[in-house]
């Protein structure tokens, strides 16, 4: 049936552009196993990010160069393949992973694993997307 689609159809000028994006720029990072463990640290410390709070005189956090390429690679992901998502089943106490099916309408999938804080939620929704990203380029 998709050879009857053309290329617009199938989105092919975004899938090789993300591709090529992936293999030229992310992956580099996340098979390197130092920078690897240097970004999941960097994750784990501060997994969203903060606001600046100028009227405290607090700074914007910022993520690395290197962390923020990552970041917008996993973000990108489409919605069918394993899109993984937070939860919050009660707050302050119980967030879990849920993985949306890409079908509106459809439940999402929650996890077992609850985790205390969204914070340790999200890094470990990340720890998950790199995972499957190293998987799914593996060569």
């Amino acid at each position: 049936m998709n050879k009857d689609k053309t290329g617009v159809q199938l989105n092919q000028g975004h899938t090789s552009t993300d591709d090529y994006i992936t293999r030229t720029y992310v992956l580099p990072l996340l098979k390197d196993e130092k920078m690897r463990n240097k970004l999941i640290e960097e994750h784990r410390a501060c997994p969203v990010g903060k606001a600046a709070q100028p009227h405290k005189g607090q700074p914007m956090v910022e993520h690395s160069k290197e962390l923020q390429i990552v970041l917008d690679k996993l973000r990108r992901q489409p919605m069918h393949i394993k899109k993984y998502v937070t939860v919050c089943k009660k707050d302050f106490e119980d967030y879990r992973i849920g993985i949306v099916t890409g079908v509106r309408g459809q439940p999402v999938k929650i996890l077992e694993e609850s985790f205390s804080s969204e914070e340790a939620c999200e890094h470990a929704i990340f720890l998950k997307r790199v995972v499957d990203l190293l998987e799914r380029y593996a060569e």
